[in-house]
């Protein structure tokens, strides 16, 4: 048991460092709003000079307490380690090394964010904001994927986008949220089958 609850936290530090990461590489410097409430938390922090981390985990408490009415107690407490190890993260890698590529931005920020956002879901959390809302919905509705539903979600993001930053970087944002949602769903699939054939062995 201990074994387990080690590796999924390992794999939510993973997880999150690679959503952190994306965002200061890619994101930021090309003027690609981070997808979900990381994308609001951007603005929000910017309208009021306040540090990205702490914005972050603010807006996160009543969407976290949300997560743990609708998924249980298990999932709440890994997602506030993931909602914890974001924030940390957005506060200490704010130096990293930066690519200011616009459409690679949008690309590779799209795919390693939702990499991220598929291996802590896999690991039974999420990174907090709107991945919760994703997860208690897809858990409502099976048919409709995680990766779709954060799109839908994240329709609120590009609205904010397009009020703050204007088109062009709107249409970059709205290509990193496709990008992200559609690699959250292989991320989580692939992971599910090594699971599965590492369960069968």
């Amino acid at each position: 048991m201990l074994l387990l609850q080690s590796k999924k936290i390992a794999a939510i530090l993973l997880g999150t460092f690679l959503v952190a990461a994306a965002y200061y590489v890619f994101q930021k410097p090309n003027g690609i709003t981070a997808p979900g409430l990381g994308g609001i938390a951007v603005i929000v922090a910017n309208a009021l000079h306040s540090p990205l981390g702490l914005i972050y985990f603010v807006l996160n408490i009543p969407l976290f307490l949300i997560g743990y009415r609708s998924i249980g107690s298990s999932f709440a407490l890994f997602s506030l380690i993931g909602m914890g190890a974001l924030s940390l993260f957005l506060a200490i890698l704010t130096t990293i090394p930066t690519l200011p590529s616009p459409i690679i931005g949008c690309i590779l920020g799209g795919v390693l964010s939702g990499i991220g956002i598929g291996i802590v879901i896999q690991a039974g959390a999420t990174t907090g904001g709107l991945d919760i809302a994703s997860v208690v919905i897809a858990k409502h509705f099976p048919f409709i994927t995680i990766g779709k539903t954060m799109m839908v979600v994240n329709g609120f993001v590009l609205f904010l986008t397009f009020l703050t930053d204007g088109f062009d970087h709107t249409v970059l944002t709205f290509i990193s949220i496709i990008i992200a949602g559609k690699s959250v769903d292989s991320s989580i699939s692939l992971l599910q089958r090594y699971k599965n054939e590492e369960a069968s062995l």
